[in-house]
């Protein structure tokens, strides 16, 4: 089997629409909608990017990051984060490590962007956990870690 994580660009519109009717995500998407996810930003500019891992050319795992300028701060000085959003894995593909895959390369991506932290609203905490995010308090589900010093 062929595997790889790559960004989706115009070329995987369809692949996008058709994996988001699948069993489990959350709202079948259009092509015009999966238009939006499937553009190539480059690394320092805002904007939202779809990556995804493909088992022999075919779209078995999501996850999408925004890369978003802030109101610059003391705990982010740079004005940037990426919010990870939108993860989903085909069932029969699932505990193949491949959230960690596509976390690795949005953190790569985050890192050139220059984003000060990752973060995600999600009730995933294992996934999010082992990637070494944390919650920002007990009773909260927003996840961060810290990626620029």
């Amino acid at each position: 089997m062929k595997k790889t994580c790559q960004k989706l660009d115009i070329h995987h519109i369809q692949d996008l629409a058709a994996i988001s009717k699948a069993e489990g995500f959350p709202y079948p998407i259009s092509e015009d909608v999966a238009r939006v996810y499937c553009q190539s930003r480059e690394a320092n500019a805002p904007g939202v990017q779809t990556y995804g891992i493909f088992e022999d050319d075919k779209l078995v795992s999501v996850m999408t990051a925004t890369f978003c300028p802030v109101f610059p701060c003391e705990d982010s000085p740079s004005g940037r984060i990426t919010h990870i959003s939108g993860a989903y894995t085909l069932p029969d593909c699932r505990h193949r490590r491949y959230a960690t895959e596509l976390l690795t390369a949005i953190e790569a991506d985050a890192e050139a962007f220059g984003a000060d932290y990752l973060c995600c609203d999600s009730t995933a905490d294992g996934l999010y956990l082992r990637f070494g995010m944390y919650p920002t308090s007990d009773d909260e589900t927003r996840m961060w870690k810290r990626i620029s010093y």
